[in-house]
């Protein structure tokens, strides 16, 4: 059995339950949870952030240390609930502070990224940092992290499928060849 840590590495630093109160104020039709895509940054606090991602470092590196397998991370935009706007990022610190755990990426949201040739390239620079402890992931993701990015949410299974194919095929043949999809055009790959 595989046994990952995982956490959404939610934003809870609100100063106080009046800021919260404020945004519903702001916003009639909206409850203080309601959190996705709207929720204001102004709720943000930096050192409160700076402080938040240094425990959750801290976590990460207490779960190899206490034997979990792996730490996982995911992915989300404008959401409160959730830190990472980057898979990668997390990723890449985790892969420098570990020696151990498997680096699981619980998603990648294919149809966010324009250049899917330049996800596959830090994946596999990961995979290489990490000396072979990465386990990448990768999701449709849904219309929030379609819309936070400007992607348009009716091409999002087409997207996935050619952005997905277009990874393995980057992964597993060699180069250099020319891609002309529907959605992506590489004149070198």
């Amino acid at each position: 059995m595989f046994v990952s840590y995982f956490t959404e590495q939610p934003y809870g630093a609100f100063r106080d339950e009046t800021s919260l109160n404020k945004f519903a104020g702001d916003h009639p039709a909206r409850r203080p949870s309601d959190n996705n895509l709207i929720f204001s940054n102004r709720f943000f606090d930096p050192k409160e952030g700076s402080r938040l991602y240094g425990e959750r470092i801290v976590e990460h590196q207490f779960a190899e240390e206490v034997g979990f397998d792996g730490i996982t991370f995911n992915e989300h935009h404008n959401a409160v609930y959730c830190m990472q706007p980057r898979c990668n990022m997390m990723a890449a610190v985790m892969a420098a502070r570990t020696s151990r755990v498997k680096i699981v990426q619980l998603g990648h949201p294919l149809p966010t990224w324009d250049n899917p040739v330049q996800l596959a390239e830090e994946v596999a620079m990961l995979d290489m940092i990490s000396k072979g402890r990465m386990v990448p992931g990768i999701v449709r993701g849904g219309g929030v992290e379609q819309l936070a990015n400007n992607v348009n949410p009716a091409f999002n299974r087409d997207r996935f499928k050619e952005a997905h194919d277009l990874i393995i095929r980057t992964w597993t043949e060699p180069g250099p060849f020319r891609w002309e999809g529907d959605h992506y055009n590489l004149r070198i790959v």
